[in-house]
C-alpha cells in the first residue's frame, strides 16, 4: 500500500482560478488517471467542520484514536532527537522578535523567518543560558533543537493541559499560558500554567539584557527577546503501527513533525533531504518508496508539503502550481497501477487549507481516491478535485 498525503490538498473556490479550487483548477493528468482507475469519495478525518492540524490528522489517518495522541510537541521533539522524559511535559520554544506595547507584548517575527548568519549558532547559546529554572516545584529545561528553535521540557509532575501562548500570527498579541477549563486535575493546569508564565518572564528579563541582543540591536537589529511556547504534550504511549493494523510499515518525508509520528507510531522513518523543487522532492520519497517496497515493507507512507506552503502564503496559483508539480512525477505510479496489481494507492490530504482570508485551516472534506491491487471497484469519476469525486463510490467517509 502507497499511502500518499497531499499536505493541505483541499481548499475552497477561488476568484483568481475563476472560482474553482487550486486542485480543480490544476492539470492533474496523473491524478485523474488513478480516479478512473479506481474508486474515489470525500474524506472527513474526524467531524464536519472541524479544522485539523497536520499531526491530529496523519495520528487519524494512521489508524489511531485521538486517546493516545500525545500532543505535537512530542512528535516535534522525538523528531529532531530530543528524548521526551517519563512524567514530563514538552512544548515547543521559538525564538522572537517583540514588542512592549502598553503592557502587552506583540509578536513581530519568529527568528527562523529573519534569521541572519550566526543566528541559529546563537541560539545554541541562548538556550544554554536559559537551560534551568525552578519555581511552583517544576523544573524547567531548555534542549536547542535547530531553525532558532528549542525543546521546553518541565519536570516536577506538570500538567500538559495549559494553553499556547504563541499567537501564531505577526503583529498579534502574544497571549499568557492559562490552564484548560475542562482539565481533569484543574489545581496542577493552574500550577503549571503560573510557573509557565514566570519562566517566560524570566527568560524576557535575561533576553533584554543578553549581549546577543545589545550587539544586534548596535547593528539596527531588533532584538531576539522572548520565547513563543506551543503544543503542549507528554511522553507517547502508542501501540506499534505493525501491531495495530498488521502491516509492516515505513514513512518518507524530511519535516521534523513527520519523522516524529512514523517513530513515535513504530514505523520506520526514512528521510530524503529537503529539496527545495516541489516536483524533485516529491520524486525522490516516491523513489524512496519503491526500494522499501522492495525490502519488503508492505505499507509506505509519503508526504508532500507543497500545496500546504503555497496556500499558507494565500497563493491560489502558487497552490495550483505545486498540484501541478506534484502531479508530473506521478506516472511510474499509474503505468504500475494499469501494469500491475501488486499495488495499491490511496491519495488524499490531511486537512483543508484555504488560500484566501486568515483561516490557517479549514473543516472542509478532502478527496480520496484508492486504486490499484486486484479488488479494487472503479466508479465513473474521471477527475481529481473536490467537485467530481463527490459522487464516488466511497461516498463520504469518516478518517
Amino acid at each position: 500500500i502507497l499511502f500518499i498525503i497531499l499536505d493541505g490538498l483541499a481548499g475552497r473556490p477561488q476568484r483568481a482560478l475563476g472560482e474553482k479550487t487550486p486542485l480543480e483548477a490544476a492539470q492533474t493528468p496523473n491524478l485523474d488517471q488513478l480516479a478512473r482507475l479506481g474508486t474515489t469519495g470525500l474524506l472527513t478525518p474526524l467531524a464536519p467542520g472541524i479544522p485539523l492540524e497536520s499531526e491530529t490528522s496523519h495520528f487519524i489517518l494512521f489508524g489511531y484514536s485521538l486517546d493516545q495522541f500525545p500532543g505535537r510537541a512530542a512528535f516535534e521533539a522525538i523528531g529532531r532527537g530530543v528524548e521526551v522524559l517519563p512524567e514530563s511535559v514538552v512544548l515547543l520554544a521559538s525564538f522572537a522578535q517583540t514588542t512592549r506595547i502598553d503592557g502587552k507584548v506583540r509578536r513581530d517575527a519568529l527568528l527562523w523567518e529573519e534569521r541572519q548568519d550566526g543566528d541559529a549558532e546563537a541560539c545554541v547559546a541562548l538556550s544554554a543560558d536559559l537551560a534551568a529554572f525552578e519555581t511552583q516545584g517544576i523544573t524547567f529545561s531548555l534542549t536547542s533543537c535547530g531553525r532558532c528553535e528549542a525543546i521546553l521540557t518541565l519536570t516536577g509532575y506538570p500538567s500538559r493541559d495549559v494553553t499556547d501562548v504563541d499567537p501564531f500570527y505577526n503583529d498579534a498579541y502574544v497571549a499568557r499560558a492559562q490552564p484548560w477549563a475542562e482539565s481533569s486535575h484543574p489545581h496542577n493546569a493552574k500550577r503549571t500554567a503560573t510557573a509557565l508564565n514566570a519562566y517566560l518572564a524570566w527568560v524576557y528579563r535575561r533576553l533584554q539584557a543578553h549581549p546577543f541582543n545589545r550587539d544586534r540591536q548596535a547593528r539596527g537589529l531588533s532584538p531576539v527577546n522572548f520565547l513563543l511556547t506551543k503544543w503542549a504534550a507528554v511522553r507517547p504511549d502508542v501501540t506499534p503501527f505493525q501491531e495495530q493494523n498488521g502491516l509492516r510499515a515505513a514513512s518518507v518525508e524530511n519535516y521534523p513533525l513527520y519523522i516524529g509520528i512514523a517513530r513515535v507510531c513504530g514505523m520506520t522513518s526514512v528521510s530524503t533531504g529537503h529539496n527545495m523543487d516541489v516536483a524533485e522532492d516529491f520524486q525522490n520519497k516516491l523513489k524512496t518508496a519503491g526500494k522499501l517496497f522492495e525490502q519488503g515493507y508492505e505499507f509506505v507512507h509519503v508526504h508532500a508539503k507543497g500545496p500546504d506552503v503555497a496556500a499558507h502564503k494565500k497563493d491560489p496559483i502558487g497552490k495550483m502550481k505545486a498540484i501541478q508539480a506534484l502531479d508530473s512525477v506521478l506516472g511510474p505510479v499509474v503505468d504500475h497501477v494499469k501494469n500491475k496489481s501488486d499495488l495499491l494507492v490511496a491519495v488524499t490530504g490531511d486537512h483543508a487549507t484555504p488560500s484566501s482570508g486568515r483561516l490557517i485551516h479549514s473543516g472542509e472534506a478532502i478527496p480520496l481516491l484508492i486504486a490499484g491491487g486486484p479488488n479494487v471497484l472503479s466508479d465513473d469519476v474521471s477527475a481529481f478535485h473536490e467537485r467530481a469525486v463527490i459522487v464516488g463510490g466511497l461516498g463520504h467517509i469518516r478518517g
